[in-house]
């Protein structure tokens, strides 16, 4: 039976290892067990001889603590740790290395993970044979019933519009075919749902062109021709909710990259590691994308492969997804502290050009979770709406608006370069509608500034 380790703390600082730091070392912070096992830590690492942290791996900490069951000595290993040795890049691999030992010692599940339950579609399985055969037919480019194939990138739409309408068919008792009952009962649930007449419109266009290509029932086309009718005409009256969003944003950039600030500040005061990582994720997410607005799928950068680091700077290298169009962009550098901060987790600025090589080198996603792991595909979005009720798409009405505003005409050209937009019909809708709404906009919060809300109301146009 191994002897109990009953040293004491003057006991322990005795060994010359400690001798470097015992002018900083602050007893108060670790406990004597702790410094133990962190002695025996330092004492296991010079017998690998592991002369630098960057050597350090997460076998070595798991070897370190090889014959035990729980991840308790490691536990108490990175509390000691974070006191003797605070904000260094070892703890990373230490929780790493934690997190390994309690998935190895937990029980494993008796039952399959639970399937996250559909309310408005159907399983892409359970889609008739014939719908999944023009599906095919289109993925493969094969024109239908005399209509040319739909680009490739349109088709995730079209079947989930075609699994959402099978479930409203399902839910109504009716076949599940592109017919007037199926239609009707797709019409119900949405408007039952609350949706707005231009995400109507999308959906309604989106299933009149599965109608064409699969030659369904002539009613059924009548029908939703009739309907995207109806739903474009209510979309062109009503006021577009994005305003209403627009003006949480104070309606530029600039404002937004303040509010990213102070998150970073304020991740920095909270204790929890997993809210910490949360809120630099949401700093970054907001101010990276108040500038470089590109869509949902262009935003899971990879260092190494879109972010590479030059003089200073950080630059963005991708190919978009809507047209596969290079976009290039020289990050301006007081945006470097958001960066920074996603590849520190917390860790001493001293340690930062080493951790942005092994970023760049090991082709470690931007955004991570405190886990180390890559976050989902809508998680930028996700950072957004639980800032301002909406996604990350916001930020390009909000560029558009900014720099037509400032800068007319030219401001929208700058405007459509920095979203990767080329379409003239965008151009004028931005500097026609879009510029001169938020214009007003504008001139309803000055009146608020000026007067009060109490006062406000006269202005309040919608």
């Amino acid at each position: 039976m191994k002897k109990p380790d009953r040293r004491t703390v003057p006991e322990i600082l005795q060994h010359p290892r400690w001798d470097p730091l015992a002018a900083t070392l602050n007893m108060r912070a670790v406990t004597a067990p702790q410094l133990r096992v962190l002695d025996d830590f330092l004492a296991f690492i010079e017998g690998r001889q592991i002369a630098s942290i960057w050597e350090l791996s997460v076998s070595d900490c798991l070897s370190f603590d090889a014959g035990y069951r729980s991840a308790n000595r490691l536990r108490a290993l990175k509390k000691a740790m974070q006191a003797v040795f605070p904000a260094q890049p070892a703890i990373l691999v230490l929780t790493d290395a934690i997190r390994r030992k309690e998935a190895q010692t937990r029980k494993p599940t008796a039952t399959a993970p639970r399937r996250r339950k559909l309310r408005v579609s159907i399983p892409e399985e359970e889609l008739p044979e014939h719908w999944k055969g023009a599906l095919a037919d289109m993925a493969a480019g094969f024109d239908g019933d005399g209509v040319i194939a739909p680009s490739p990138k349109m088709i995730p739409t079209y079947r989930m519009k075609l699994r959402q309408l099978a479930c409203s068919a399902r839910k109504a008792g009716v076949p599940e075919e592109i017919s007037v009952e199926a239609v009707k009962a797709f019409t119900r649930d949405m408007r039952g749902r609350g949706l707005a007449a231009a995400t109507q419109l999308a959906s309604f266009s989106a299933l009149k062109k599965c109608a064409r290509y699969a030659g369904a029932d002539q009613e059924a086309q009548e029908l939703l021709s009739q309907l995207l009718r109806k739903a474009g005409d209510q979309a062109r009256k009503a006021p577009k909710k994005k305003y209403e969003k627009l003006q949480k944003t104070g309606y530029s950039p600039v404002a937004i990259i303040g509010r990213a600030e102070d998150f970073l500040k304020e991740a920095e005061s909270l204790t929890c590691p997993r809210s910490r990582q949360a809120l630099r994720n949401t700093a970054a997410a907001l101010a990276l994308f108040s500038v470089l607005p590109v869509r949902l799928a262009d935003t899971r950068l990879v260092f190494g492969e879109h972010l590479s680091w030059r003089q200073g700077r950080y630059e963005l290298h991708i190919t978009l997804s809507k047209d596969d169009e290079t976009y290039d962009a020289e990050i301006d550098p007081r945006l470097n502290v958001f960066i920074d901060a996603l590849i520190l987790r917390g860790c001493d600025e001293a340690w930062l050009d080493q951790m942005r090589n092994g970023c760049l080198t090991s082709n470690r996603p931007l955004f991570v979770r405190n886990d180390g792991v890559g976050v989902g595909y809508n998680y930028i979005s996700d950072c957004w709406r639980s800032v301002f009720g909406t996604g990350e798409h916001i930020a390009r009405t909000i560029l558009h608006t900014f720099l037509g505003i400032e800068l007319g005409a030219a401001g929208t050209d700058m405007a459509l370069a920095a979203n990767g937009q080329k379409s003239p019909r965008t151009a004028a809708d931005y500097q026609d509608q879009m510029v001169a709404k938020a214009q007003r906009l504008q001139g309803q919060k000055a009146f608020e500034d000026m007067i009060g809300a109490v006062h406000l109301m006269p202005f309040e146009f919608t």
